[in-house]
């Protein structure tokens, strides 16, 4: 249902749990510009507010809550940037009656959205908070590779833009700058309010009444085909690592909502995305070559990526091993066998998320993207219904675009020497 112009409200309605859950999302245009300020904006929200000034103030109301939750962060989805607050309280019906614990929630709630502290106190605070975050990526080999394979990948794209900010763009920032993201946030993004849990239609029309964020008219997209002119390149950096890091980004050319965007997540499953994949079997199981090797799917972005940890000497033949796994799944040479188990395994990962509060509420959020409504069971018969002829005509449309290698920095200094 609309609250009023660009501001939704939707009930994912299930009697599993014995909590209600509530996420707001605030969607706008993933831009590098702002991209930092956003994510610190989420850290500040959720530390204290003009009434609950204190942390202990903001942990004392939780606490009287019967133990609420509450916690934010940004994501990136295609060229969208989230921002989600979520929160999660005990249902009424198990609390004594002359609690009107709904009412006291959602004006806490209000509270931390329409009335934050934006101090220099709260903004220093956080703006250490986010750069220890982005440190410990950085310093992360496996999420380094990861990240920097993407920027170069995502060239001219929203796939080289990180959600959660750059290291120098975040300490450029001051608090007017979380101030000015602060007001377009609240004034201009489009926003959805998701409830999970058994909920009656009183609670809906109590939290469309709190909850009355003013109109708005922009509409932000989400999903996008990536494509720029890179073809197959080949970069390589060194940092002062134990192992070497292979990250490989194809853009598969099949968006979100395509036809045979199914087909993709079947043969990204058969690619590398479980241990019954070609990747897992041949690079790790029959080579060893590797402790972990997978493929993922960034899927509102179009893209394909593959991320193993190697020794230096193994680098070229676990990048020849990983193509030849590419090129047997588009020339069909694979059994029935493998696209039935991972068809699989991706049914039980589906089936199983039906028992996940935050995984029904990322579904009926995808939903609202994707403009559509697909229950778990909707997107487990697509994938039954794909065929062999399916994954082939997919993996057919994906170009590599990106190959990064990561290794340590006594390689540089050898390579200097010869």
């Amino acid at each position: 249902m609309d609250i009023t112009t660009g501001v939704r409200l939707h009930k994912i309605q299930t009697k599993k749990f014995k909590d209600i859950g509530i996420s707001i999302r605030f969607q706008n245009t993933l831009e590098r510009k702002t991209a930092c300020a956003r994510s610190l904006l989420a850290l500040m929200l959720c530390d204290r507010s003009k009434h609950y000034d204190t942390k202990k103030k903001m942990s004392d109301e939780q606490d009287a809550l019967y133990g609420a939750t509450l916690n934010a962060q940004t994501a990136g989805y295609g060229s969208s940037q989230i921002i989600e607050i979520r929160s999660k309280i005990i249902h009424p019906c198990f609390v004594d009656e002359k609690e009107d614990i709904l009412t006291e929630w959602l004006s806490f709630l209000k509270e931390i959205l329409f009335s934050p502290l934006l101090s220099e106190e709260a903004f220093e605070e956080s703006k250490h908070i986010l750069l220890s975050k982005i440190k410990r990526m950085l310093d992360d080999p496996a999420q380094y590779v990861i990240n920097e394979c993407l920027k170069l990948a995502g060239k001219n794209t929203s796939l080289g833009i990180s959600a959660l900010g750059e290291k120098q763009d975040v300490e450029a920032l001051c608090l007017d700058d979380i101030k000015k993201v602060y007001e377009d946030m609240i004034q201009h993004d489009q926003i959805d309010i998701m409830i999970c849990g058994d909920i009656q239609e009183d609670m809906m029309e109590t939290i469309a009444s709190q909850l009355n964020f003013t109109p708005r008219k922009t509409a932000f997209e989400s999903y996008y085909v990536a494509q720029n002119d890179l073809h197959a390149e080949v970069a390589q950096q060194y940092k002062n690592i134990s192992q070497s890091y292979i990250m490989m980004t194809w853009f598969t050319n099949t968006s979100a909502v395509d036809k045979d965007y199914y087909a993709l997540r079947v043969a990204n499953a058969m690619f590398g995305q479980y241990s019954t994949s070609l990747l897992f079997q041949e690079v790790r199981e029959k080579n060893s070559l590797c402790y972990s090797i997978f493929s993922n799917l960034i899927s509102y972005d179009a893209a394909l990526g593959v991320t193993t940890g190697i020794e230096k000497e193994n680098i070229e033949k676990t990048r020849t091993l990983i193509m030849e796994q590419f090129e047997r799944l588009k020339n069909g040479d694979f059994k029935d066998e493998l696209m039935e188990v991972s068809k699989t395994m991706i049914i039980n990962s589906l089936r199983a998320s039906d028992d996940s509060m935050n995984s029904l509420i990322a579904l009926a959020y995808q939903n609202t993207l994707l403009q559509r409504n697909y229950t778990s069971e909707d997107i487990i018969s697509l994938i039954q219904k794909v065929t062999r002829e399916d994954v082939l005509r997919v993996i057919s449309r994906c170009e590599l675009k990106q190959t990064l290698i990561v290794t340590k920095e006594d390689d540089a200094h050898d390579q200097e020497g010869e």
